[in-house]
């Protein structure tokens, strides 16, 4: 592996850099105080932007070192921008692209790429996080047509999704490997509902809200890829990619953390000098330098592996998201603690990275379920001994 940037990669760095400083950040304070409306309306016009600078097409190409590396800039910009390309493009559009039979990636993909429409993954229920087993939402083959039923929890992008992919049992006594499809449904379709919009404690532009589905039918080609069962085996190759875009978020929030307090510790005084230049401050940024260096250096290796299609690669990108995730909430709070009292006045910005920060160790796997898995493979591994 060469821990150097191609020269593709250098440019793309530098052009989504400025592109996001000049038309991405300065929305980002607003959507964290918005109404729904007009996260909705910011959202959107941030996503047509993102299609013009090529972002959105980059999400769905192969190219998942450049994805970080873009990624890094935007979700440094807003992260909020970050999560909900996210959950449209990475969650719902890699699917499509991967799985998806040739009608649905001719429906879907380019309308995502072109930033017309916005998508979401549905996957989780109040008694089905860590548990999928204990998902209710079914699926029933009648007559040519599947009645869904059900509903799903805390979808972000829900307020204002245009496409949903959703997961539910086709095969209730078989197990999760066997009985499981993810159907692909457009907003407008009967039966499917969404529901007020939830407040979340951050990254609050991208607006959650759960989904009702009460005899939602859906023809036959509304499966993903038109096999149904396969459902579990397709999030689980889905959830690599996921895994990484997390730990992407981690590195731009962790970024603008330490840049925020690089500048405040060059411009405060104390005692007649500015206070970077005292110990413990100093200390602080050298450890959120530190914290940033080493996840990129993981988020690289974990993506270089994907796209080496490298066995190792699901443990990789959890040991990336284990260990982001959980930097990223320390350097928020050593960032809080370089500002003072005036970095936990609302508004400020390091208030709100503090609080974004928060979200990345609980979603798409919480660290105490990466640290499962990571010691699940570590004792495979070793059983002989």
């Amino acid at each position: 592996m060469d821990y150097q940037l191609s020269k593709l990669h250098k440019l793309l760095k530098e052009s989504m850099e400025r592109f996001c400083r000049e038309e991405i950040a300065p929305a980002a304070a607003f959507l964290d105080t918005c109404s729904a409306q007009e996260a909705a309306d910011t959202m959107k016009a941030n996503f047509k932007r993102l299609s013009r600078e090529g972002y959105t097409g980059l999400l769905l190409d192969d190219d998942l070192i450049g994805q970080a590396v873009a990624g890094e800039e935007l979700a440094k910009a807003c992260p909020a921008t970050f999560l909900s390309a996210l959950s449209s493009l990475t969650a719902l559009g890699r699917m499509v692209k991967r799985y998806g039979s040739p009608k649905q990636q001719e429906e879907v993909l380019s309308e995502l790429a072109g930033g017309e429409k916005i998508g979401a993954m549905a996957c989780n229920e109040g008694d089905a996080g860590a548990d999928m087993g204990g998902m209710t939402t079914t699926a029933d083959y009648k007559g040519g047509r599947w009645i869904l039923n059900g509903n799903k929890d805390i979808v972000t992008n829900a307020p204002f999704a245009d496409f949903f992919l959703v997961l539910a049992w086709t095969k209730r006594d078989a197990a999760l490997e066997a009985g499981t499809t993810f159907f692909l449904i457009d907003r407008h379709m009967e039966g499917l509902s969404v529901g007020d919009t939830l407040e979340t404690m951050g990254l609050c532009g991208a607006r959650a809200a759960g989904i009702s589905l009460e005899n939602c039918s859906l023809p036959e080609d509304a499966v993903l890829g038109g096999a149904p069962g396969v459902g579990w085996a397709q999030m689980q190759s889905a959830m690599d990619d996921i895994r990484i875009a997390v730990s992407v978020l981690c590195l731009g929030i962790g970024m603008a953390c330490m840049e925020d307090s690089t500048r405040h510790a060059k411009a405060k005084k104390a005692f007649g000098k500015p206070i970077g230049l005292f110990e413990g401050v100093g200390a602080k940024l050298a450890t959120m330098f530190t914290f940033n260096d080493i996840g990129r250096m993981m988020v690289y290796r974990a993506a270089w592996g994907r796209e080496q299609f490298d066995p190792e690669s699901p443990i990789l990108s959890s040991c990336a998201k284990l260990y982001t995730t959980e930097a990223v909430e320390q350097i928020a709070s050593m960032a809080m603690q370089v500002h003072g009292g005036h970095g936990y006045l609302k508004g400020e910005t390091v208030e709100r990275l503090y609080r974004d920060a928060r979200f990345a160790a609980l979603a798409y796997g919480t660290s105490e379920m990466q640290r499962a898995f990571i010691a699940k493979d570590t004792l495979d591994n070793f059983k002989a001994a």
